[in-house]
């Protein structure tokens, strides 16, 4: 019996270009992402011991947010959010924020009605 081949498909150069282009994206990206999340636990540990580097540290976070939006990495909003969070924290406004409790959803279900027997007057 012969093994049947997988039909080939046909890319245009210009899906295979677009492939490409979303490769590097994909991989810049996740560089990009990967130090955002590095610098933000670096000042996070240092709001928490007041060390004397926090300026230092939140300039340089609030450089790499501005820049990852300005490149797309992420949304404009999403950085300004972090960084006012961030200011406040570092002015002493606000304490650590924990993360909050997912709590269940109970769902409501609806008790059968006991059916009704339908009495006839005898």
């Amino acid at each position: 019996m012969a093994t049947a081949k997988a039909p080939v498909l046909k890319k245009s150069s210009s899906a295979v270009k677009r492939s490409r282009q979303g490769d590097q994206r994909h991989a810049r990206n996740v560089s990009v992402l990967s130090r955002l999340k590095t610098d933000e636990k670096k000042l996070r540990a240092a709001l928490a011991t007041s060390s004397e580097e926090v300026k230092g540290l939140f300039e340089s976070f609030i450089s790499a947010l501005d820049k990852a939006a300005k490149q797309g990495v992420i949304h404009k909003n999403a950085a300004d959010r972090k960084k006012s969070r961030l200011n406040v924290r570092l002015a002493g406004g606000a304490a650590p924020v924990a993360a909050k409790k997912k709590t269940a959803v109970k769902k409501v279900v609806a008790k059968p009605k006991a059916k009704l027997k339908n009495l006839k007057k005898k």
